[in-house]
């Protein structure tokens, strides 16, 4: 075998190598909001079957924003959202 031929191959095999591992950043950022998000939602479902059975009145409502803010933020992102409803009187 040539040795040009040998250092295509290796060269191709870097490529592909580097490639794939730059293909995984993107796929992983997207699972970790979407794990997130899920864990907001889910969040956000329990603290308004709460607040429903109590009938205060200050139900969050479950979308897209309220739960990446309560999924990232936690605790404090869902305090924050209630200070704001609070706040706003909606």
């Amino acid at each position: 075998m040539p040795a040009g031929l040998i250092i295509t191959y290796l060269i191709v095999l870097g490529l592909i190598y580097l490639l794939g591992k730059n293909c995984w950043k993107p796929l992983f950022i997207l699972f970790n909001l979407l794990f997130q998000g899920a864990l907001g939602a889910l969040g956000l479902y329990f603290y308004n079957l709460i607040v429903s059975s109590f009938n205060w009145g200050f139900e969050i409502p479950l979308n897209p924003f309220n739960a990446l803010v309560a999924g990232f933020l936690g605790i404090p992102g869902l305090a924050s959202l209630v200070a704001l409803k609070y706040w706003l009187k909606i």
